[in-house]
C-alpha cells in the first residue's frame, strides 16, 4: 500500500519515528540504526512495509530498499515476527547481519533480545541460500566498499581460505576505505587471529 514516506521528522522515540506529511503524523516502527540516522535530520525518506494482523495495522520503515528487503526476509522465517526482526536489526548493522547468516554465526544473532539458539539456527537455515554477501542484497550505501569486499574475498578464496572465513575477516576490518592491497593485508591479519 505504501512504498515509502517522505516527510518531516516530527518525533523519534524508543523503536519508532513519527513523520509529518501534510499535517498527518505517521508512526513508523524501525531499527535503532535507522532511528539514530534520522534523529539529527529534518526531512527523511523511509521505505515502508505495512504489516496487517487481525487486530493491528503497523507500519515499518527503513532508510534503504535493501534494508527493507532484509527485514522482509527476516519476517519470512518461521517464528520470526516484525518485533524479533527489528530486535535483530537493532543489534547488528545490515552488513554484519548478512555476514553472520553467511558464516553461521549463531552467537551474533543471539545478541538480540528474544532470539535464542533455535531461532538463530532457523534464520541461518532458511536465509543462508537467499542472501549472498557479494550480491545486490549487500546493504552498503558505498558501492566502492561493496566492490572492495568482493575483490578481497575473491583474493582470499584464491589463497585457499573458505568463502565464510574470508567474509568474516573482511567484516572485522574497521577502515574499509583502504586500497585493495591494504585491505587484503588487513584481512590476512584478521584471519591469523581467528
Amino acid at each position: 500500500m505504501f512504498d515509502y514516506l517522505n516527510g518531516v521528522v516530527a518525533e523519534t522515540g524508543e523503536g519508532f519515528i513519527v513523520i509529518d506529511i501534510g499535517g498527518i503524523g505517521y508512526k513508523v516502527f524501525s531499527s535503532s540504526n535507522t532511528i539514530l540516522h534520522v534523529k539529527n535530520v529534518s526531512k527523511v525518506k523511509l521505505y515502508t512495509h505495512l504489516h496487517v494482523k487481525e487486530d493491528d495495522i503497523v507500519l515499518y520503515g527503513f532508510l534503504s530498499k535493501n534494508e527493507l528487503d532484509l527485514f522482509k526476509l527476516l519476517i519470512s522465517v518461521t517464528s520470526v515476527g516484525p518485533k524479533a526482526a527489528l530486535a535483530i536489526m537493532s543489534c547488528l548493522k545490515p552488513n554484519d547481519l548478512i555476514i553472520a547468516i553467511q558464516t553461521k554465526n549463531i552467537k551474533a544473532l543471539t545478541q538480540a533480545p528474544g532470539i535464542g539458539k533455535k531461532i538463530a539456527e532457523r534464520i541461518i537455515l532458511e536465509l543462508r541460500d537467499k542472501i549472498c554477501i557479494d550480491t545486490d542484497v549487500m546493504l552498503n550505501n558505498d558501492e566502492k566498499v561493496t566492490s572492495s569486499m568482493s575483490e578481497v574475498i575473491e583474493a582470499l578464496v584464491s589463497l585457499g581460505y573458505s568463502y565464510n572465513e574470508a567474509a568474516l575477516a573482511f567484516s572485522k576490518i574497521e577502515n574499509k576505505e583502504k586500497s585493495i592491497d591494504n585491505l587484503i593485508k588487513e584481512a590476512l591479519k584478521q584471519l591469523s587471529r581467528i
